[in-house]
């Protein structure tokens, strides 16, 4: 898109948008001794770290980006490795932004390092988004596995709206723009917030969720295709296996837990699934995880 070039509005209304987490303090306290270099491959969020103390670094395949104290660094979303020095200290913020098909709102032109002093206004919108979820999940890092009561939900949203369009503005100040997405047919949408309503341990009815919008399944399976290019079952795996990977790396988690939270009657069923989508089983991704 041109920079800062308007879409319908309801168009706007499928974006997805919402805080994973937000701390201003040390690197990986509650996951790895602070005192070492630490690396992180299982992260391809949208995020920003403005580095406070040591070096933050994100390498790609072709690239690599490193931010000194003072400086933002803006990686892109998608697969990198991200390495902090020996007590690292960093204001972080980790947000999804994301259109019905997983494009993210801001991906091209990303990675960027930048200076904090020559955008203030970004670590002045950020520091109340930490002090709100410090409010609520005082012992981590990650407020997802809290629960908020409505205010404070509407607080975050509220807070990180604000952040987001500042940051907007910084990257289209470096010719970076947003991505957008247009005229999606209205019942691939409804059958888009159908499944994003489901629990997670409920499998996809084809069948009632194609009768939802009046069609057959084949039918539906093909406007998927055609407008967001996966399948409703593709869409909603996506979904499951996303959470069970983030779910699977909280402390004292346990396999088994997340098995039964997406509907698994056993453990080996699980681990077949998991393994079919990210080529490893659930014990190897957490601990090549846990060794990167």
């Amino acid at each position: 898109m041109e920079p800062n070039q308007s879409i319908i509005y309801k168009d706007w209304l499928n974006l997805r948008f919402h805080l994973y987490w937000c701390y201003d303090g040390k690197i990986g306290q509650d996951r790895h001794s602070p005192n070492k270099v630490q690396s992180y491959s299982e992260f391809d969020n949208n995020g920003a770290w403005l580095v406070r103390k040591g070096w933050a670094k994100v390498e790609y395949q072709n690239e690599t980006f490193i931010a000194m104290p003072g400086q933002w660094l803006i990686p892109k979303p998608s697969s990198r490795i991200q390495s902090f020095a020996a007590n690292t200290e960093v204001l972080s913020i980790s947000f999804e932004a994301s259109w019905p098909d997983g494009t993210k709102l801001l991906n091209e032109g990303l990675a960027l390092v930048i200076d904090a002093c020559d955008c203030p206004q970004l670590e002045n919108k950020a520091l109340p988004i930490a002090k709100a979820v410090k409010t609520f999940a005082p012992n981590s890092w990650d407020a997802r596995a809290y629960p908020a009561n409505f205010t404070e939900f509407m607080t975050l949203n509220s807070l990180l709206s604000q952040w987001l369009i500042e940051l907007e503005k910084i990257l289209r100040a470096q010719k970076i723009s947003h991505s957008g997405q247009f005229d999606i047919d209205e019942r691939v949408l409804y059958a888009i917030r159908k499944i994003n309503e489901k629990k997670l341990s409920e499998k996809l009815d084809m069948k009632k969720l194609a009768e939802s919008v009046y069609l057959s399944p084949n039918h539906l399976i093909r406007l998927f295709y055609e407008n967001i290019n996966k399948s409703p079952a593709q869409y909603y795996d996506n979904i499951r296996i996303e959470y069970a990977k983030k779910r699977l790396l909280i402390p004292d988690s346990r396999i088994q837990d997340t098995s039964l939270s997406l509907g698994f009657k056993h453990l080996s069923h699980f681990s077949k699934w998991f393994k079919k989508h990210c080529d490893q089983s659930p014990r190897d991704y957490i601990t090549s995880i846990n060794q990167s």
